[in-house]
């Protein structure tokens, strides 16, 4: 089964601006075999936090849910800094 992503436009922006975050890179970490994946920290059921390699070797944060699958539908992505991990924004 393919698996596809999608990510809102405006809140694609705003990690963009705030965070750098392009989304060639996002897509690329789901390659990364050695990733972390847990349950959202901020205590969404349906969300899951990805920590992985983009292709580049910047590893980020990518909170996601699977909710459409096969679609991901990708919430934020922020470069994986303990300060981000528990509380992201």
């Amino acid at each position: 089964m393919d698996v596809g992503f999608i990510w809102d436009e405006d809140k694609y922006r705003e990690v963009q601006r705030k965070h750098k975050v392009q989304f060639y890179e996002v897509v690329s970490a789901f390659d990364d075999p050695k990733g972390y994946e847990t349950l959202d920290p901020q205590g969404h059921e349906d969300r899951w936090m990805r920590v992985r390699a983009t292709v580049n070797g910047r590893v980020l944060a990518v909170i996601c849910s699977e909710e459409d699958m096969p679609l991901n539908r990708l919430i934020t992505a922020f470069d994986a800094k303990g300060e981000y991990l528990n509380g992201y924004d």
